[in-house]
């Protein structure tokens, strides 16, 4: 259904990417492109395209190492939401990156939170899609929560702080403040 596509930072899909990326994900969750090109052209992550046939219809941008893959970002263009995209694309994400961790994270479920019903949809569709809590999660920019979940359920977060440090040159931390907490 869906074809997986590396893609490089002179892509043209970058037009849609830009597009879909301001829409989808709230201001304070986007770090700017041009840092995310930057991390990709120094192989510290890639940007994938997903394509429909010829018809493109969104895109993950993943931070990755020798022993885990962790999904940063994946958006489906709105107009193609609700039509088995985000599943397909993770059962090809699990082929992609088979030899290591997958992982991703998502906001956790808050009574107080005005998306809350938003996050629970986000964990259950995860769920689904074979992704489990790792026992810890993430507290980032403007205290936001994140459940870190993976492929599997027992992974050391200290897998995750290693990958992020590298990530993360020093004079870039202040992208991504975080602290991770096991619950």
């Amino acid at each position: 259904m869906v074809e997986i596509q590396k893609i490089s930072t002179k892509s043209p899909d970058f037009r849609n990417i830009k597009q879909v990326y301001n829409t989808v994900f709230p201001q304070n969750e986007r770090l700017p492109l041009s840092f995310l090109k930057m991390r990709a052209r120094a192989g510290k992550a890639e940007f994938c395209s997903i394509y429909d046939h010829q018809t493109w219809v969104g895109f993950f941008y993943t931070v990755y190492d020798q022993r885990i893959a962790y999904i940063f970002f994946l958006a489906i263009d709105p107009q193609y939401h609700g039509k088995g995209y985000g599943s397909a694309t993770l059962a090809e994400a699990k082929k992609r990156y088979a030899d290591k961790i997958l992982s991703l994270s998502t906001e956790r479920p808050n009574t107080h939170a005005a998306n809350n019903e938003q996050r629970i949809r986000r964990h259950r569709f995860y769920a689904k899609n074979g992704f489990v809590k790792t026992g810890f999660y993430t507290v980032e920019k403007d205290n936001e929560e994140f459940d870190f979940m993976s492929t599997q359920a027992d992974i050391n977060p200290q897998l995750y702080q290693q990958l992020m440090n590298r990530y993360l040159t020093r004079h870039h931390r202040r992208y991504m403040p975080f602290k991770i907490i096991r619950e």
